[in-house]
């Protein structure tokens, strides 16, 4: 099959600039200049600008000759015979004329109407068009006649004789076709793919956001007044391209586009493509851009390695971690014609060096449009050489960066992949892959790129007990709130527990989500949990909860005398965490304090033998800062509290006995203490 010379992602951004709309007002015009008569003029202007790749404007010209055409014979045709070609004696221009129609609508992503004149041209000389049958069934697989496409295109592959590229495409469009019949076997599907249709003459993609979250940017395609259609950033506090957006980069010229950007983790940095076309040729290259109190800066282009003279660099990707730079291009040093490159960053997302994901990732054909997920160490790409649906499929392959050590891709599937292009595939789930995302896909037009959200279709059905941290007796009537943490604290759905301190509750699409604890007399409890999950249901016990009885003291008679200590905490080995459950001490000893104002505490962190002094020293004083951060939250002003690190020195009991270690004597040395150091 024909290698494009540049990537069809990027082609079909650039082709998109020349939408069918305006297109049709320009040819129209331009149409108006050729004498109206003179038919065969239209042909020979058609065929001009199917020579510059000007696909849109010469289907213009062929359907206006095919429209005004006198139906006579090849011989009476001044033209006919001026011109020959392999297998064609006399030149049939009516032939010519249909079978240039459909490689127009065919290179211009228009399947439908493609498919529509290949069928025409079916009954032509299989000499004078030998690859005719091959895009014919092409294009039947794009519009899903995937019967028909593999009877078409195994006719064409038993009848075909050469060894060429047609003959490569031809094999690689039957295994696609295989593996289709295999995706709608499957009994249900496990994923929900929503358009996000714009009104009017627009058109959104290549969606995503900042870290934080705060602001989404997708590339938009519009027609600009007085500058024809443009792409460029557009930055929105909502996602799918919505009216509200505003433009983020000012184009130096109605030629030059903008968009398919990535974010630093601060925010503070963005990476875009820029891009023209001319003559059906793109040129791209990879910008950054820094965040102002004015906007952003001007756009700087990235230096080598990043771009390289004579080559595309496009579509770039910075990791979470802000560690490396994911970017097609078609550079020398490649596996096929555009391949999946990472440039390893340095703290000034300066590229250290560019490296080729090799050729587990990278095909003889074209991968682009890269994401990584951080969480699940998992490379998503596009490509249309890895056995798929057809046209650019989304593909996955965990592995390393740093050892360039990948597993085979697997094909995300339907219905995130369709028979057309889908590219672009951005998890918006920093935990599960799949759970969330966005993609970009033409499986709804037969010009453009629009923009697709993912949901998967699964559902968690979380159970747990809520107990009395002291009896450990399961509470009944306490009273649960479920929210979202991720989303201001988004209430879900609130529930109480069982007779037996049980609970239960679904979610859906909730990786993440936070279970407020409150009863009557007892402090309240607030814990996040995660989950981790595939398609489908999916049963999650959770860890028990425990409340906290709200303690109140009379007097300091339970409080140790001034001078003495009494222990606060215990911490496991070379830990300073307190832990996700409530502390009865610790939420004591606040109640204490809020009675007795005058109080003052010192609050001493100890360790056991095990390290260096100065390391167990430190250690000793982030568990006595968790203690007084702690009694800070509960209201304690933090002058109330003194904290000292007392390290090793003053162990409980003895570490060794009779030469062995004591584990147990180790535990309880792992301390914090307190003391009244002053009570006026």
């Amino acid at each position: 099959m024909h290698h494009q010379n540049i990537s069809r992602a990027i082609v079909k951004l650039a082709l998109q600039l020349r939408n069918a709309f305006a297109v049709l007002f320009i040819c129209i015009h331009s149409i108006s200049t050729v004498a109206q008569t003179d038919q065969t003029g239209y042909f020979i202007r058609g065929e001009e600008l199917f020579k510059q790749k000007k696909y849109y404007e010469a289907l213009q010209y062929f359907e206006k000759f095919l429209t005004t055409e006198i139906k006579t014979t090849p011989r009476s045709q001044p033209f006919a015979v001026q011109k020959k070609a392999p297998g064609k004696s006399n030149l049939n221009v009516h032939n010519e004329a249909v079978y240039r129609l459909a490689e127009c609508y065919r290179l211009t992503y228009n399947y439908t109407l493609a498919e529509k004149w290949y069928s025409e041209a079916m009954t032509f000389s299989t000499k004078a068009y030998p690859a005719c049958s091959y895009w014919y069934g092409v294009c039947l697989r794009a519009n899903q006649k995937y019967d028909e496409a593999f009877k078409v295109i195994t006719a064409f592959r038993e009848s075909y004789n050469k060894t060429d590229e047609l003959v490569v495409g031809a094999d690689k469009e039957l295994e696609n076709l295989k593996f289709i019949r295999g995706q709608y076997q499957k009994e249900k599907e496990a994923f929900f793919v929503t358009r996000q249709s714009l009104p009017g003459n627009r058109s959104a993609y290549a969606q995503t956001s900042t870290a934080q979250g705060d602001n989404v940017y997708t590339t938009i395609y519009e027609d600009k007044a007085g500058e024809g259609f443009v792409a460029g950033l557009q930055e929105s506090a909502e996602s799918s391209g919505n009216e509200k957006g505003s433009r983020v980069l000012r184009e130096e010229t109605p030629d030059v586009h903008s968009g398919l950007a990535t974010f630093s983790k601060d925010g503070k940095k963005m990476f875009f493509t820029r891009w023209t076309e001319t003559y059906g040729v793109t040129r791209s290259a990879i910008y950054s851009a820094d965040k102002t109190d004015s906007g952003w800066s001007k756009p700087t282009l990235m230096p080598e390695p990043i771009n390289m003279e004579g080559s595309n660099s496009a579509q770039p990707f910075i990791t979470s971690d802000g560690k490396y730079l994911l970017f097609s291009s078609n550079r020398n040093g490649g596996v096929g014609s555009y391949d999946i490159w990472y440039a390893q960053l340095d703290i000034q997302y300066n590229a250290l060096l560019v490296t080729n994901a090799g050729n587990i990732i990278n095909s003889p054909d074209d991968e682009v449009t890269p994401s990584y997920h951080q969480t699940s160490r998992t490379l998503l790409f596009s490509s249309n050489g890895h056995t798929g649906m057809g046209g650019y499929d989304i593909f996955s392959a965990k592995g390393d960066f740093q050892l360039s050590n990948w597993d085979k891709p697997l094909n995300a599937g339907k219905p995130i992949n369709s028979s057309k292009d889908d590219l672009h595939y951005i998890s918006t789930d920093e935990d599960n892959l799949w759970n969330t995302g966005w993609l970009s896909s033409d499986r709804a037009t037969d010009c453009c790129l629009e923009l697709f959200s993912v949901r998967q279709d699964n559902a968690q059905f979380i159970s747990g007990t809520v107990t009395d941290c002291n009896t450990r007796q399961p509470l009944k009537g306490v009273t649960l709130t479920i929210k979202d943490p991720r989303k201001g604290g988004k209430e879900l759905l609130r529930q109480q527990t069982n007779f037996d301190g049980s609970y239960h509750f679904e979610l859906r699409n909730q990786s993440r989500f936070e279970v407020t604890a409150e009863m009557k007399g007892y402090q309240v409890s607030s814990e996040t949990f995660k989950v981790f999950f595939d398609a489908g249901i999916d049963s999650v016990n959770n860890n028990n909860i425990c409340l906290s009885p709200i303690v109140t003291l009379a007097s300091n008679e339970t409080m140790p005398a001034p001078g003495e200590s009494a222990t606060l905490a215990n911490f496991s080995f070379n830990q300073s965490a307190l832990g996700n459950h409530p502390s009865y001490e610790l939420d004591s000893l606040a109640n204490f304090m809020q009675q007795h104002p005058s109080v003052i505490i010192e609050v001493g962190g100890y360790t056991d033998g095990k390290g260096r002094e100065a390391y167990n020293l430190n250690l000793a004083q982030k568990r006595v800062d968790a203690c007084i951060s702690y009694l800070v939250k509960k209201g304690i002003p933090k002058d109330r509290l003194v904290g000292r690190a007392y390290g090793e020195c003053c162990p409980l009991e003895p570490e060794t006995i009779n030469g062995k270690d004591n584990p147990a004597a180790r535990q309880r040395n792992r301390r914090v203490e307190y003391k009244v150091v002053n009570d006026n």
